[in-house]
């Protein structure tokens, strides 16, 4: 999952770059503006990034601990089945 959001991250900088760097730039002081919002794109991106990351992190751990309470419960229910077992195979005393 964080290749994919690397991926895309990347997909869409390799896409923007060069379409930014095919806009005529008229003077320095131009060239330098364009590189300063280039470059604060590119830190928003990051940032966006690091937080999908976060999530991913966050969701796959959730999804472990999920995993582990369902192992457990899976092993409760074929204890309780085993006892369950057993007590129906020991014959019932009788009342008379």
């Amino acid at each position: 999952m964080k290749h994919v959001l690397t991926g895309l991250v990347m997909c869409a900088l390799v896409f923007a770059v060069p379409a930014r760097a095919a806009q005529p730039s008229t003077s320095p002081a131009g060239q330098a503006a364009d590189q300063k919002q280039l470059d604060q794109a590119i830190e928003k991106q990051q940032a966006q990034l690091k937080q999908l990351q976060g999530d991913v992190a966050r969701e796959e751990s959730k999804s472990h601990d999920t995993d582990a309470k369902l192992k457990q419960q899976d092993q409760t229910i074929a204890e309780l089945q085993a006892q369950l077992k057993a007590a129906k195979a020991t014959p019932q005393p009788t009342g008379h």
